[in-house]
């Protein structure tokens, strides 16, 4: 996806026919190196230097690209639909 710098975002963990699993809405804040912890396919991002977007939530938590399936807030809305939302914590996600 290819976003300008503060543009509205939301950032999806998982989908089925009834539930989206939701991270939340924030903005896109560019590429960035995220911090020792991350990994895409058991490779530590910051260990290799490797740039993902960054996307900051309004809760005030960041989630990176390699994380989630994100788009423009419009889109994220209509996918959505009329299915259930649940809110989903990064960091708690992010320990398993």
């Amino acid at each position: 996806m290819s976003a300008a710098i503060g543009e509205r975002v939301g950032a999806v963990m998982s989908a089925d026919e009834a539930t989206v699993r939701l991270y939340g809405f924030g903005r896109y804040a560019g590429h960035e190196v995220p911090p020792p912890g991350v990994s895409f396919l058991g490779l530590d991002l910051h260990e290799l230097g490797h740039e993902n977007p960054k996307i900051e939530l309004d809760n005030g938590q960041v989630v990176w690209g390699c994380e989630c399936w994100w788009g423009a807030e419009s889109r994220v809305r209509k996918m959505i639909g009329e299915r259930a939302v649940v809110m989903v914590d990064i960091e708690k996600s992010r320990k398993g």
